[in-house]
């Protein structure tokens, strides 16, 4: 610059400040440009490490709200790493498992869990080529998720239940960061669990299992924008619906147009829709679906789409129609209902509740069932009724509860428990009838059970409980007790002339005289027909007992007034006494029955003590009944004859037949004592109808023989006169043995005839057109009344031997029999008289004009060989007569009799 110019310099100079001047400015522009960069930079910085503190608060924020979650949680969360060790839990893991964050982190879930549940995943995996802290974990790695059912152990060694599941996390590139575990606690809600899944799978499963699906309709297109794969189980399609109407046409008939409107009202209305409906399914089947949905705009306020659920509900519909027919049941059951919580407070009743103990439910709601109880029963009653209902979940049985009027009613009440899912006890249930009806009917049943229905005096069954008693009380106090059995004297009599009725309430009339006459502790029974018995306990003995027997014999000596009839009754009485005359009830009956026949025997209207003699004879009595009956059935007995003679010119007409019975070790049995025997046991029924028989076919032997003409005689007894096919039996025997009837004669007492003389002349009238011959037996001994006596149909009197034996020195018994044959005679009768023993008495009877006789004076009772011979003796053969039985008399003496000849 120095060889320039000044002027040169200058401007060289100036050029340079130029330059420079450029320069600078282009420097300053380039720093204004680089200020504004690095101030945009600047900014950009501070709105990055705003937003990084934004995303570090959000972050904070959402691990804080992570952490809130999981600790808010009821169930156990616990964080795994990567090697499947605790990263962290929540609070419900620490105190569910009592353990402290300090003592968990770095452990494995497995440490907590049941060894045999440890070893049972040990065994699910294969072998891993690196180390394995976790089992679980691993598991959960191999299969992606895991979910399953183990018991976890708390700090005290206590095991609890619970539902495990466990998913890994893995960072945005893969790499696996570990998993998560949630715990759910499931001890008491094992049966009620809920499987906790992750994303899509958990709401599928919440689909399946609540058969709930989801679906959007485009209202612009109203195609289905979108459903679920549920939505195709409950149609039960393979393909969904394309558009809305296709939708509407799935719904069954008669519920689209409902559908179709509520639907589109919902969208008009911009309100939620929800409708329950029916679906019809391609095979006719029908299900019911709930539907619910809610319309969404777009930017411009117009409906876009609506989207919602379809959940079947034919399961719950079902339930609830089940519901609503239990509830129906409950209000409209006969039996109580009573529903209590698990403190017994009722929750509801129903209207039989109130029907049968008179509250209202609004009385009740809320109380304990306490308020209900009686006094009938003690505290340890309700203490067995609660232990048995903990112990089984059920009681039942009889409880008597009081109403509100505070009337005390019996039930029939079924108690059973209802336990939640848990096994806890929610609710009691009672269901109850009331057992007053019943209750009454079975006292009553009990009554009649235990009480004479006509007396309502206790019958036998009672009195033999009630003796059982006395006994157990005597032994106890060493006191003394007596058994009066009474029977009424001829009181079939009453029956027989006055009827049943008159009968009936003379029955009722001693009942109550009884009652009057005994003291309230002597118990008094009718064992049946006019035969009562009384128990008189705490008596002095004997001398005690004939007093209460005196007492009653003086009562019932008191005529009894009975419609327009007075009636004079006696009975007689048989005393046993404890404890002499035995140590058991049925000994003291039997002895005091004995001890009656002994009175009936003396002559009645009076009492008797038992004898020990009296056992012996009954005994006697109990021998020849059972040997009588095998007697008859085997034919053990035989026929004696006694004959029969005229007496005015001696001649023999005829015989009376006798049986006899000769015990193969005891001889010859009275006839007077098994008769009586018979008569009482029933026993003369088949007896007189082997006699019957005996004597037509040894008769029509004779008849063949030309033995005759000769009657034969047969006793009847007043039993076979009273059985309707008499007539017919005898019409038979005769039959078959060819017996002529005018060859037969029946001889019935008079003391039988008249216990029914109308049915006796209707039986006799049948037997007299037979064509056979009548006797009246026994004539003067009875009671006969002659209104009837006309009416009979019979031949013949036979006077008693009674009569006979003073003959004819007894100024009575002449006149009683010259009365019997002027009788006889004026009724055009034949007057035969038994037991002629002296010419004397032949020879008066022949003076009163007796037709016939019999007796030892003539002949005694014969065996049918020597009665035989009397009749070949007085016998006129005819010269044609053919004495040899016929075929069809041979048949029937082979068939009834055995071999049996004529005797020569």
């Amino acid at each position: 610059m120095a060889d320039l110019a000044p002027h040169d310099a200058l401007a060289q100079l100036r050029i340079e400040v130029e330059n420079l001047r450029l320069a600078n400015a282009a420097i300053q522009q380039q720093m204004s440009a680089d200020a504004v960069r690095t101030d945009q930079m600047l900014r950009v910085m501070e709105e990055q490490a705003e937003e990084l503190h934004a995303a570090n608060r959000r972050q904070n924020i959402q691990v804080d709200f992570t952490r809130r979650v999981m600790n808010t949680s009821s169930a156990l969360i616990i964080l795994l790493d990567a090697e499947g060790r605790i990263r962290e839990v929540n609070r419900r893991f620490l105190e569910g498992l009592q353990v402290r964050e300090s003592d968990v982190v770095g452990r494995v879930l497995d440490e907590w869990m049941a060894p045999e549940e440890q070893h049972v995943l040990r065994g699910r995996l294969i072998r891993l080529p690196w180390t394995v802290y976790s089992h679980l974990y691993e598991v959960m790695r191999g299969s992606g998720a895991y979910g399953s059912e183990h018991r976890l152990r708390g700090a005290d060694g206590s095991y609890r239940d619970y539902w495990v599941e466990a998913s890994p996390q893995a960072d945005s590139q893969g790499k696996e960061e570990g998993a998560v575990v949630c715990a759910t606690d499931i001890t008491a809600l094992k049966r009620q669990r809920d499987a906790l899944v992750e994303g899509k799978r958990q709401l599928r499963e919440a689909q399946t299992f609540a058969q709930l699906c989801s679906w959007e309709i485009d209202l612009v297109t109203l195609r289905l924008a979108h459903w679920s794969d549920e939505l195709l189980k409950i149609f039960e399609l393979t393909q969904p619906p394309e558009f809305y109407d296709d939708c509407i046409s799935l719904f069954h008939p008669e519920d689209r147009h409902e559908v179709d409107v509520d639907f589109r009202g919902a969208v008009a209305e911009r309100r939620l829709f929800n409708h329950s409906c029916r679906i019809k399914l391609a095979d006719g089947r029908v299900k019911w679906v709930e539907l619910r949905g809610a319309v969404q705009s777009s930017d411009d306020g117009q409906p876009k789409c609506v989207s919602g659920t379809m959940q079947d509900i034919t399961a719950k519909r079902r339930a609830d129609e089940q519901i609503g027919l239990a509830a129906r049941v409950f209000e409209s059951s006969l039996n109580g209902v009573v529903i209590t919580d698990a403190r017994a407070r009722i929750l509801a009743v129903n209207s039989a509740f109130t029907r049968i103990l008179g509250y209202r439910a609004e009385e009740v709601l809320g109380k304990t069932t306490n308020m209900l109880k009686s006094s009938r029963h003690d505290v340890h009653f309700y203490r067995s009724l609660w232990e048995i209902l903990k112990r089984t979940g059920e009681w039942q049985g009889e409880i008597w509860d009081r109403r509100k009027d505070g009337e005390v009613t019996p039930l029939w009440q079924s108690i059973s428990t209802v336990r939640d899912a848990r096994g806890e006890i929610v609710n009691y249930i009672g269901i109850f009838y009331d057992l007053s009806d019943q209750k009454r009917a079975a006292a009553h049943i009990h009554h009649l059970a235990y009480h004479d229905a006509l007396t309502d005096l206790p019958n036998r069954q009672s009195f033999n409980e009630s003796c059982e008693q006395a006994l157990k009380l005597a032994r106890r106090e060493r006191s003394n007790f007596a058994l009066l059995f009474l029977d009424l004297d001829r009181f079939k009599a009453v029956n027989d002339t006055l009827g049943h009725p008159t009968g009936d309430e003379l029955l009722r009339g001693v009942a109550r005289r009884l009652k009057r006459t005994l003291r309230q502790s002597d118990i008094i029974a009718r064992l049946g027909g006019d035969e009562f018995i009384v128990l008189a306990q705490n008596i002095d003995g004997p001398e005690g007992a004939a007093r209460v027997a005196a007492k009653i014999l003086k009562a019932l000596g008191k005529s009894f007034s009975i419609d327009v009839h007075a009636l004079d009754m006696r009975a007689s009485l048989g005393i046993s006494c404890f404890p002499g005359d035995g140590d058991d009830s049925a000994t003291l009956i039997k002895n005091a029955d004995l001890a009656l026949y002994k009175a009936k025997e003396a002559g009645r209207d009076q009492f008797c003590f038992y004898e020990a003699r009296l056992t012996e004879k009954a005994r006697e009595k109990m021998f020849l009944e059972t040997e009588l009956r095998t007697a008859i059935a085997q034919g053990a007995l035989s026929l004696n004859f006694q004959p029969q003679f005229d007496l005015a010119n001696g001649q023999m007409v005829g015989s009376e037949v006798l049986a006899r019975w000769r015990h193969p070790e005891r001889g010859m049995i009275p006839p007077t004592d098994f008769i009586a025997i018979a008569e009482e046991s029933g026993l003369i029924l088949p007896l007189g109808e082997w006699v019957l028989r005996e004597a037509c076919l040894q008769a029509e032997l004779w008849r063949q023989a030309g033995l005759g003409p000769h009657r034969i005689a047969v006793n009847v007894s007043g039993l076979q006169i009273e059985r309707d096919d008499f007539v017919a039996t005898v019409a038979g025997i005769l039959a078959e043995t060819g017996l002529p009837p005018d060859w037969l004669e029946l001889e019935v007492t008079e003391t039988y005839m008249m216990r029914q003389p109308e049915k006796s002349v209707r039986v006799l009238e049948g037997l007299r057109g037979l064509g056979l011959a009548l006797a009246l037996d026994d004539f003067g001994t009875g009671q006969s009344s002659l209104s009837y006596l006309k009416r009979l149909p019979v031949q013949t009197l036979k006077i008693d031997r009674s009569f006979i034996t003073d003959l004819p020195f007894g100024e009575n018994e002449a006149a009683i029999t010259r009365a019997i044959v002027a009788l006889g005679h004026s009724l055009h009768l034949e007057v035969l008289a038994e037991g002629v023993e002296t010419p004397a008495q032949a020879d008066f009877l022949r003076g009163l004009g007796c037709d016939r006789g019999q007796g030892y004076m003539y002949s005694r009772p014969v065996d049918a060989a020597t009665f035989e011979n009397i009749l070949r003796k007085t016998t006129v053969y005819p010269s044609a007569k053919d004495d040899t039985p016929s075929a069809a008399l041979a048949n029937a003496l082979g068939s009834k009799t055995g071999s049996r000849k004529l005797i020569a």
